[in-house]
């Protein structure tokens, strides 16, 4: 009777260990990004105008496509400006309604195809865990910044984005309003040498700048900040402005498009 009831004891514990071991559970969203070059004689009003057309196609084609975001990046911050002219972002729940489109897609696009302006020379797939959601007031244009992360020795995943969303609590509580996300397992992306991209982003660039201040001013040197450094190292930082074009019909939230015919 006393072994079964320490072995009881035993595997209980080791539930409560296992159960306590996050702090924080991450909700997984899917992201396709495809960057390239504008086709000759084309240029960044082309794609927003093609990119009018494919909502309408989307909005045509039933419930295939409403849980679907897109947006628009334009280069602003980065070490080769010549290499890409766009990045345009594909945002999914899940795998389930990411291949829905994907088959539609391939079965019925053709033709909107090939009218596009642009030639892709990237097409990634990568799983994405956000870690907090943009605040204030949606404008026409958000920011965002990339970087590339590594793990330090004996750091999971799942403890990175611990730390992540301790910072972000505690940023918040300071009036940071900006968004964070983890994005990993890519596929399209070739050989990578980094762990995870680490994206932070806003809904305006001024947006942007003020909490970058803010960071300075009341975030820098906290345990929350300090702690990120024994969690991964970061770099090849590249910024973008953005136009959100496509919004996900399951939700209410307005939209920042605002592109304007030329």
């Amino acid at each position: 009777m006393y072994k079964r009831q320490l072995l009881i004891l035993l595997l209980t514990f080791s539930v409560f260990v296992y159960a306590e071991e996050y702090e924080f559970e991450p909700t997984p969203n899917k992201a396709e990004y495809y960057s390239g070059n504008f086709n000759k004689g084309k240029d960044m009003s082309d794609l927003y105008k093609w990119a009018e057309k494919f909502v309408e196609w989307t909005d045509d084609r039933g419930d295939v496509w409403n849980e679907m975001e897109t947006v628009i990046f334009t280069p602003y911050y980065s070490n080769d400006l010549q290499a890409t002219d766009f990045v345009w972002l594909n945002l999914h729940p899940d795998s389930t309604s990411q291949y829905k489109t994907v088959e539609n897609w391939a079965k019925y696009g053709g033709k909107l195809f090939s009218t596009i302006p642009i030639t892709n020379s990237r097409v990634t797939e990568v799983w994405q865990w956000p870690v907090s959601s943009p605040e204030g007031e949606i404008s026409d244009m958000g920011f965002v910044r990339f970087t590339d992360c590594n793990l330090m020795e004996g750091v999971s995943m799942r403890q990175a984005f611990d730390a992540y969303t301790r910072f972000a609590i505690k940023a918040k509580a300071t009036g940071d309003t900006m968004g964070r996300k983890m994005m990993m397992s890519p596929v399209g992306a070739g050989d990578v040498d980094f762990d995870f991209v680490y994206s932070l982003y806003a809904n305006s660039p001024s947006e942007y700048g003020k909490n970058v201040d803010n960071f300075g001013e009341n975030l820098m040197g906290t345990p929350e900040a300090e702690a990120l450094n024994d969690i991964a190292e970061c770099g090849n930082g590249r910024s973008y402005t953005t136009v959100r074009v496509k919004d996900c019909l399951l939700y209410t939230s307005p939209s920042p498009r605002d592109v304007e015919e030329s």
